[in-house]
Protein backbone atom coordinates (compact mmCIF):
# COMPACT_ATOMS: atom_id res chain seq x y z
CA UNK A 1 0.00 0.00 0.00
CA UNK A 2 1.14 3.28 -0.68
CA UNK A 3 0.60 7.19 0.28
CA UNK A 4 0.18 9.42 2.84
CA UNK A 5 -1.83 6.27 4.49
CA UNK A 6 1.36 4.09 4.90
CA UNK A 7 2.52 4.86 8.47
CA UNK A 8 -1.40 4.34 9.51
CA UNK A 9 0.07 0.35 9.02
CA UNK A 10 3.08 0.40 11.56
CA UNK A 11 2.44 -2.38 13.96
CA UNK A 12 3.86 -1.49 17.13
CA UNK A 13 4.45 -4.92 19.67
CA UNK A 14 4.71 -4.93 22.98
CA UNK A 15 7.98 -3.65 24.74
CA UNK A 16 9.91 -4.67 28.50
CA UNK A 17 9.30 -1.19 30.32
CA UNK A 18 12.07 0.46 31.73
CA UNK A 19 11.55 3.52 34.43
CA UNK A 20 7.51 3.91 33.29
CA UNK A 21 8.59 3.52 29.34
CA UNK A 22 9.91 1.42 26.93
CA UNK A 23 12.53 2.12 25.72
CA UNK A 24 15.59 1.56 23.68
CA UNK A 25 25.14 21.14 2.52
CA UNK A 26 21.66 19.27 2.48
CA UNK A 27 19.98 17.37 -0.11
CA UNK A 28 16.22 17.60 -0.36
CA UNK A 29 13.24 15.84 -2.19
CA UNK A 30 11.24 19.08 -2.08
CA UNK A 31 12.12 22.22 -1.25
CA UNK A 32 10.29 24.63 0.94
CA UNK A 33 9.81 27.75 2.66
CA UNK A 34 11.65 27.99 5.89
CA UNK A 35 8.46 28.64 7.77
CA UNK A 36 6.24 25.71 6.49
CA UNK A 37 6.98 21.97 6.45
CA UNK A 38 4.44 19.19 5.33
CA UNK A 39 1.40 17.98 6.90
CA UNK A 40 -0.08 14.85 6.15
CA UNK A 41 -1.94 14.66 9.29
CA UNK A 42 -4.96 15.29 6.80
CA UNK A 43 -4.04 13.03 4.51
CA UNK A 44 -6.42 13.22 1.95
CA UNK A 45 -5.82 16.99 1.46
CA UNK A 46 -2.02 17.37 1.99
CA UNK A 47 -2.50 20.58 4.32
CA UNK A 48 0.86 21.76 4.50
CA UNK A 49 1.55 23.50 7.57
CA UNK A 50 4.44 24.76 10.53
CA UNK A 51 2.84 24.43 14.35
CA UNK A 52 2.32 27.88 14.39
CA UNK A 53 -0.27 27.29 17.11
CA UNK A 54 1.93 25.09 19.25
CA UNK A 55 4.93 27.74 19.49
CA UNK A 56 3.36 30.07 22.22
CA UNK A 57 5.90 31.90 24.47
CA UNK A 58 9.68 31.81 25.04
CA UNK A 59 10.40 27.97 26.14
CA UNK A 60 12.86 28.15 27.82
CA UNK A 61 12.33 25.08 30.91
CA UNK A 62 8.73 27.12 32.47
CA UNK A 63 7.95 26.15 35.75
CA UNK A 64 4.87 23.65 36.70
CA UNK A 65 4.72 21.97 33.26
CA UNK A 66 2.00 19.04 33.49
CA UNK A 67 3.11 15.85 32.82
CA UNK A 68 6.70 15.15 34.58
CA UNK A 69 7.64 16.93 38.00
CA UNK A 70 11.19 17.96 39.32
CA UNK A 71 11.91 14.65 41.29
CA UNK A 72 10.93 11.98 38.65
CA UNK A 73 13.29 14.65 36.12
CA UNK A 74 16.42 14.02 38.58
CA UNK A 75 15.00 10.08 38.99
CA UNK A 76 15.79 10.02 35.67
CA UNK A 77 19.26 11.37 35.44
CA UNK A 78 20.08 8.11 38.04
CA UNK A 79 18.48 5.32 35.78
CA UNK A 80 20.62 2.23 37.04
CA UNK A 81 22.47 0.12 34.06
CA UNK A 82 20.54 -3.05 34.94
CA UNK A 83 17.68 -0.90 33.18
CA UNK A 84 19.68 -0.24 30.51
CA UNK A 85 20.37 -3.87 30.17
CA UNK A 86 16.55 -4.75 30.10
CA UNK A 87 15.46 -2.02 27.25
CA UNK A 88 17.88 -3.25 24.72
CA UNK A 89 16.30 -6.93 24.49
CA UNK A 90 13.42 -4.99 23.28
CA UNK A 91 11.19 -5.92 19.69
CA UNK A 92 11.18 -4.02 16.55
CA UNK A 93 9.68 -0.54 15.46
CA UNK A 94 8.18 -0.49 12.05
CA UNK A 95 6.64 -3.78 10.61
CA UNK A 96 8.51 -5.71 7.65
CA UNK A 97 5.28 -5.34 5.97
CA UNK A 98 5.53 -1.62 6.64
CA UNK A 99 9.05 -1.13 5.11
CA UNK A 100 8.35 -2.76 2.27
CA UNK A 101 5.47 -0.70 1.21
CA UNK A 102 7.31 2.48 1.64
CA UNK A 103 10.25 0.96 -0.55
CA UNK A 104 8.17 -0.56 -3.00
CA UNK A 105 5.39 2.50 -3.62
CA UNK A 106 8.65 5.45 -5.04
CA UNK A 107 7.80 7.19 -1.98
CA UNK A 108 9.41 10.78 -1.25
CA UNK A 109 12.58 10.87 0.13
CA UNK A 110 14.02 13.97 2.47
CA UNK A 111 17.40 13.95 3.37
CA UNK A 112 17.72 15.06 6.71
CA UNK A 113 21.66 15.20 6.62
CA UNK A 114 24.46 17.71 6.26
CA UNK A 115 27.39 17.39 3.95
CA UNK A 116 30.35 16.86 6.47
CA UNK A 117 33.66 18.39 5.63
CA UNK A 118 36.65 19.56 7.59
CA UNK A 119 35.19 23.21 7.72
CA UNK A 120 31.65 21.69 9.63
CA UNK A 121 30.93 23.94 12.66
CA UNK A 122 32.06 21.11 15.42
CA UNK A 123 31.19 21.61 18.82
CA UNK A 124 35.12 23.12 19.29
CA UNK A 125 35.23 22.53 23.24
CA UNK A 126 35.01 19.09 23.07
CA UNK A 127 35.02 17.97 19.58
CA UNK A 128 37.73 18.26 17.06
CA UNK A 129 37.37 19.22 13.23
CA UNK A 130 36.96 16.30 10.80
CA UNK A 131 40.35 15.20 8.82
CA UNK A 132 39.67 14.30 5.33
CA UNK A 133 42.81 12.95 3.71
CA UNK A 134 43.43 11.96 0.21
CA UNK A 135 45.47 8.83 0.47
CA UNK A 136 45.96 7.06 -2.66
CA UNK A 137 45.02 8.60 -6.54
CA UNK A 138 44.60 7.00 -9.90
CA UNK A 139 47.21 8.28 -11.11
CA UNK A 140 49.18 6.96 -8.76
CA UNK A 141 47.14 3.78 -6.97
CA UNK A 142 45.11 3.11 -9.66
CA UNK A 143 42.07 4.13 -7.36
CA UNK A 144 41.31 6.77 -4.82
CA UNK A 145 40.73 6.82 -1.23
CA UNK A 146 40.26 8.82 1.69
CA UNK A 147 41.85 8.58 4.96
CA UNK A 148 39.13 10.07 7.53
CA UNK A 149 39.42 11.04 10.89
CA UNK A 150 36.31 12.33 12.22
CA UNK A 151 34.92 12.71 16.00
CA UNK A 152 31.94 10.26 16.66
CA UNK A 153 29.96 13.52 17.24
CA UNK A 154 30.82 15.57 14.34
CA UNK A 155 27.94 16.61 11.74
CA UNK A 156 24.80 14.43 11.58
CA UNK A 157 25.07 11.86 14.17
CA UNK A 158 23.66 9.82 16.52
CA UNK A 159 24.01 9.53 20.39
CA UNK A 160 23.69 6.24 22.01
CA UNK A 161 22.49 5.27 25.63
CA UNK A 162 26.73 4.47 26.05
CA UNK A 163 27.30 7.78 25.56
CA UNK A 164 26.43 8.40 28.92
CA UNK A 165 25.92 5.42 30.78
CA UNK A 166 28.53 2.86 31.61
CA UNK A 167 27.47 -0.60 30.16
CA UNK A 168 24.62 0.57 28.54
CA UNK A 169 24.27 -0.26 24.39
CA UNK A 170 26.88 1.10 21.91
CA UNK A 171 26.09 1.54 18.51
CA UNK A 172 26.71 -1.51 17.29
CA UNK A 173 24.34 -3.41 19.67
CA UNK A 174 21.79 -1.00 18.70
CA UNK A 175 18.86 -3.23 17.19
CA UNK A 176 17.92 -2.86 13.60
CA UNK A 177 14.72 -2.43 14.51
CA UNK A 178 15.29 1.10 16.52
CA UNK A 179 17.03 2.33 12.86
CA UNK A 180 13.67 2.19 11.60
CA UNK A 181 10.66 4.31 13.06
CA UNK A 182 8.00 6.66 12.48
CA UNK A 183 8.74 10.64 12.39
CA UNK A 184 7.30 13.28 14.37
CA UNK A 185 8.35 16.88 13.41
CA UNK A 186 7.75 19.64 16.37
CA UNK A 187 8.04 22.98 15.18
CA UNK A 188 9.43 25.59 17.49
CA UNK A 189 11.42 27.41 14.59
CA UNK A 190 9.36 31.11 14.41
CA UNK A 191 10.11 31.27 18.36
CA UNK A 192 13.59 29.51 17.91
CA UNK A 193 14.25 32.96 14.85
CA UNK A 194 13.57 35.47 17.87
CA UNK A 195 14.79 33.62 21.17
CA UNK A 196 17.88 31.44 20.44
CA UNK A 197 17.94 29.84 23.87
CA UNK A 198 14.06 29.06 23.50
CA UNK A 199 13.70 25.13 23.84
CA UNK A 200 11.58 22.33 22.77
CA UNK A 201 8.58 22.26 26.01
CA UNK A 202 6.23 20.03 27.49
CA UNK A 203 3.62 22.59 26.57
CA UNK A 204 5.00 22.14 22.97
CA UNK A 205 4.44 18.17 22.27
CA UNK A 206 1.04 18.85 24.30
CA UNK A 207 -0.02 21.41 21.43
CA UNK A 208 1.16 19.42 19.10
CA UNK A 209 -0.44 16.27 20.28
CA UNK A 210 -3.76 18.26 20.61
CA UNK A 211 -3.45 18.57 16.90
CA UNK A 212 -2.42 15.29 15.35
CA UNK A 213 -2.71 12.63 18.29
CA UNK A 214 -0.99 11.22 21.01
CA UNK A 215 2.63 10.67 19.99
CA UNK A 216 2.93 7.32 18.30
CA UNK A 217 4.35 4.73 20.29
CA UNK A 218 7.63 3.81 19.36
CA UNK A 219 8.60 6.94 17.19
CA UNK A 220 11.02 9.46 17.16
CA UNK A 221 10.77 13.30 18.07
CA UNK A 222 12.99 15.69 16.12
CA UNK A 223 12.67 19.16 16.92
CA UNK A 224 12.66 22.01 13.94
CA UNK A 225 14.04 25.26 15.24
CA UNK A 226 15.14 26.16 11.86
CA UNK A 227 19.20 26.34 13.11
CA UNK A 228 20.06 23.77 10.57
CA UNK A 229 20.81 26.17 7.35
CA UNK A 230 23.48 28.36 9.97
CA UNK A 231 26.38 26.18 9.37
CA UNK A 232 27.14 27.78 6.09
CA UNK A 233 27.47 31.07 8.29
CA UNK A 234 30.95 31.07 9.73
CA UNK A 235 30.09 31.38 13.58
CA UNK A 236 26.04 31.11 13.14
CA UNK A 237 25.42 27.29 13.82
CA UNK A 238 27.03 27.64 17.41
CA UNK A 239 25.99 31.32 17.47
CA UNK A 240 29.17 31.97 20.60
CA UNK A 241 28.68 35.09 22.22
CA UNK A 242 31.44 37.66 23.24
CA UNK A 243 30.89 36.16 26.89
CA UNK A 244 31.98 32.91 25.60
CA UNK A 245 28.52 31.42 26.12
CA UNK A 246 26.59 29.56 23.02
CA UNK A 247 23.30 30.03 22.12
CA UNK A 248 21.36 27.69 20.36
CA UNK A 249 17.65 25.74 20.97
CA UNK A 250 17.26 22.23 22.23
CA UNK A 251 15.26 20.15 24.41
CA UNK A 252 14.08 21.23 28.18
CA UNK A 253 15.41 18.73 30.69
CA UNK A 254 11.16 18.50 31.62
CA UNK A 255 10.51 17.93 28.11
CA UNK A 256 12.84 15.18 27.91
CA UNK A 257 11.67 13.44 30.89
CA UNK A 258 8.21 13.76 29.69
CA UNK A 259 9.38 12.16 26.66
CA UNK A 260 10.75 9.28 28.64
CA UNK A 261 8.06 8.63 31.72
CA UNK A 262 4.79 9.96 29.82
CA UNK A 263 5.15 8.49 26.03
CA UNK A 264 6.97 5.65 24.86
CA UNK A 265 9.40 7.12 21.79
CA UNK A 266 12.37 5.66 20.68
CA UNK A 267 14.44 8.53 20.61
CA UNK A 268 14.66 12.08 20.12
CA UNK A 269 16.36 14.88 17.83
CA UNK A 270 17.56 18.55 17.63
CA UNK A 271 19.01 20.23 14.34
CA UNK A 272 21.14 22.35 16.82
CA UNK A 273 24.68 20.54 17.80
CA UNK A 274 23.00 19.64 21.24
CA UNK A 275 20.52 17.95 22.80
CA UNK A 276 20.40 20.35 25.56
CA UNK A 277 20.43 23.87 24.41
CA UNK A 278 23.40 26.08 24.40
CA UNK A 279 23.00 28.14 27.69
CA UNK A 280 22.90 24.70 29.36
CA UNK A 281 25.17 24.71 32.08
CA UNK A 282 25.35 20.60 32.55
CA UNK A 283 23.96 18.28 29.69
CA UNK A 284 21.05 17.23 31.92
CA UNK A 285 18.68 17.01 28.64
CA UNK A 286 21.30 14.11 27.48
CA UNK A 287 21.29 12.67 30.89
CA UNK A 288 17.70 11.81 31.22
CA UNK A 289 17.10 10.77 27.47
CA UNK A 290 20.67 8.26 27.12
CA UNK A 291 20.46 6.80 30.17
CA UNK A 292 16.69 5.76 30.10
CA UNK A 293 17.71 3.18 26.74
CA UNK A 294 16.80 6.29 24.19
CA UNK A 295 18.81 7.68 21.73
CA UNK A 296 19.31 11.06 20.10
CA UNK A 297 20.25 12.55 16.82
CA UNK A 298 21.86 16.09 16.82
CA UNK A 299 23.06 17.88 13.78
CA UNK A 300 19.51 17.08 11.34
CA UNK A 301 19.19 18.91 8.55
CA UNK A 302 15.99 19.98 6.10
CA UNK A 303 13.61 19.04 8.85
CA UNK A 304 11.17 21.51 6.50
CA UNK A 305 11.30 19.42 4.05
CA UNK A 306 9.41 16.42 5.92
CA UNK A 307 6.09 15.95 7.45
CA UNK A 308 4.84 17.10 10.78
CA UNK A 309 3.77 13.17 10.79
CA UNK A 310 3.16 10.13 8.81
CA UNK A 311 7.03 9.56 7.41
CA UNK A 312 9.16 6.62 8.13
CA UNK A 313 12.19 7.64 9.39
CA UNK A 314 15.05 5.36 8.15
CA UNK A 315 18.61 6.10 10.24
CA UNK A 316 21.85 4.70 8.60
CA UNK A 317 23.86 4.00 11.37
CA UNK A 318 27.45 2.89 12.03
CA UNK A 319 28.87 -0.45 13.39
CA UNK A 320 31.82 -0.12 14.69
CA UNK A 321 32.74 -1.50 18.00
CA UNK A 322 31.79 0.12 21.41
CA UNK A 323 30.68 2.90 19.31
CA UNK A 324 29.29 5.97 21.59
CA UNK A 325 28.45 7.27 18.55
CA UNK A 326 29.22 7.70 14.87
CA UNK A 327 27.97 9.56 11.84
CA UNK A 328 24.91 8.97 9.82
CA UNK A 329 22.52 9.21 7.01
CA UNK A 330 18.81 10.18 8.19
CA UNK A 331 16.21 9.57 5.43
CA UNK A 332 12.47 10.34 5.78
CA UNK A 333 10.35 8.50 3.79
CA UNK A 334 6.81 9.53 3.39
Amino acid sequence: MCGPGLMRHVQMPEHTHVGGNASPGTQHAHAHGPEHGHDHAHAHDHAHGHDAAAEGGRGRRPRGERGVGRRALFRLSALSTAGIAASAAMGGVASAETVSAALSCNPRVADLTHLLGEDFPVFYPLVQQPVIEQVRRIEVDGFNANQLTINEHAGTHIDVPGHFREGAPTVEQLPAEWLVSQLVVIRIRQRASRDPETLLTVQDIRKHESRYGRLPRRSFVAVDSGWWPRVNTPGAFLNEGSDGVFRFPGISPEAAAFLVEERDVIGAGTDTTSLDGGVAAVPETHRILLPSGKYGIEGLAGLDSAPNRGALLVVGAPKHRGGFGGQIRALALY
